[in-house]
């Protein structure tokens, strides 16, 4: 009789998530109050998001950022991870600590090796030939330029082939508490999308039907992208980041085919005749 024993490996994966950050804005006791505006119209919306808080542009010291933290999870807002502060501030009552920032250009000190000579100035055959090719293999998975064997930007020939983004088509309704998430460019869909539906697209958004959900164009900054629909019942809509509840809209412009895009960092809306 055989016996197998069980694999004692714990396997991992790199994934990405569709997150939204939401970006708090300084004066913050202000932004609050907007917060609980939007939140009194729109009690559900962030219950089944994944959120991310940006406190970049806050200056706020440690504490400020855990009541921050504090305030949201009191209105029901479950932050999943920050980013724009110091990553010795992780701790247990602060959400992780998120980044992807890369390094960009060599620090200006100079490197000291192990024997205590500096890397500066020296002469590159102290190093064996597998050295070299180590060293450069790290600079470059940890994005150091070497500027002697990397062009800049305006050196390198640009390429010849033309970016193709194609667009994603949803051949059915969005129903309540879907989301359909597509960075690379358009969405069109064939149908409504339902209250309690997210579509978010990198560019614009197309809906053959009625708009009952939340539409999100340019997600990532795109301030180009715009918002059809042949029917306008929205909970909220946004373009390039910049967002407009359902109590804004005027009801001028309800039940109509529409489009709305930015325009001086205020989203217009417009009847399609």
């Amino acid at each position: 009789m055989t016996t197998q024993a069980s694999s004692r490996h714990i396997r991992f994966r790199s994934r990405s998530i569709p997150v939204l950050a939401l970006e708090a804005e300084a004066p913050l006791s202000a932004w609050m109050i907007r917060l609980d505006t939007y939140l009194a119209h729109s009690p559900a919306f962030f219950a089944r998001t994944s959120i991310m808080i940006d406190v970049t542009n806050l200056g706020l010291d440690r504490s400020g950022v855990i009541e921050l933290v504090k305030g949201l999870t009191e209105r029901g807002i479950r932050v999943m991870g920050l980013t724009g502060v110091d990553l010795a501030w992780a701790s247990d009552d602060l959400p992780p600590i998120l980044t992807g920032e890369r390094a960009t250009a060599i620090p200006d000190e100079p490197k000291r090796m192990g024997d205590g000579r500096s890397s500066e100035g020296g002469d590159s055959s102290e190093l064996t030939a597998n050295e070299q090719a180590a060293f450069q293999q790290i600079a470059s998975a940890i994005g150091v330029v070497d500027n002697q064997h990397s062009k800049t930007a305006q050196e390198r020939e640009p390429s010849s082939e033309p970016v193709n983004c194609v667009p994603l088509i949803v051949n059915a309704p969005v129903r309540s508490g879907q989301t359909i998430f597509y960075p690379q460019g358009d969405v069109t869909v064939i149908g409504s999308v339902s209250s309690g539906a997210d579509v978010i697209a990198g560019g614009s958004i197309h809906i053959y039907g009625t708009l009952r959900g939340r539409a999100m164009a340019g997600a990532y900054g795109e301030t180009r992208a715009r918002i059809f629909c042949r029917r306008l019942e929205a909970e909220l809509l946004a373009v390039g980041g910049v967002y407009l509840t359902a109590d804004e809209i005027d009801t001028n412009v309800h039940h109509l085919p529409v489009q709305a895009w930015l325009e001086n960092e205020y989203v217009r809306i417009a009847r399609i005749d």
